[in-house]
């Protein structure tokens, strides 16, 4: 099926079910459908506890050549949100990592840093990085995912596990197994 068919019939902030080729699901609110990157971009929840709270929106990148079936579902909101509300929640000083085709880049890159402005006419946010005190400009257009759960740049968790490890009472552990010295 044609790009041109595929997205016949949707519009932004249509809510959607994707099935993937893969299996996946997506389902969410339609941020935007972009017909350069061959993509549709999808807002989705994500959830925490069992009552189902909404803990923060996430933008999810969805190629076209990925998608089996896509379908709309339920009523639309009365106030659906729309990716410049999601980008207005947060405030100057966040640290946010944000996905992308940056610049000329056909493949997805990473901007990373702190929020510093946002200029709404230009389409465009400027973000400080801490690692190379420098600014980088962010096309707005271009985003297609914000982490906003760092604090700062590094990795996430350490790549390895220690094997032992001391604990307050002063034993030496591997995992719950106390050294025993022989």
């Amino acid at each position: 099926m044609d790009k041109n068919e595929m997205v016949k019939g949707f519009s932004q902030n249509d809510a959607v079910v994707i099935l993937k080729t893969n299996g996946g699901t997506i389902q969410g609110y339609l941020s935007k459908i972009d017909l350069a990157q061959d993509c549709f971009v999808i807002q989705v929840a994500v959830y925490i506890g069992l009552d189902g709270k909404v803990e923060r929106q996430d933008l999810v990148e969805c190629k076209f050549g990925d998608v089996d079936t896509i379908s709309k579902f339920g009523n639309e909101p009365k106030n659906p949100p729309t990716f410049d509300t999601v980008l207005k929640q947060y405030p100057i000083g966040k640290y946010l990592m944000i996905w992308g085709k940056h610049d000329s880049s056909t493949s997805p890159t990473i901007e990373q840093g702190v929020l510093k402005s946002i200029n709404w006419d230009k389409r465009t946010l400027v973000l400080h990085s801490i690692t190379y005190d420098q600014d980088r400009t962010v096309n707005i257009g271009r985003i297609s995912f914000i982490d906003d759960t760092r604090s700062g740049p590094g990795a996430v968790a350490s790549a390895q596990t220690s094997d032992w490890h001391l604990r307050p009472d002063g034993a030496w552990y591997r995992g719950e197994q106390k050294y025993a010295s022989s």
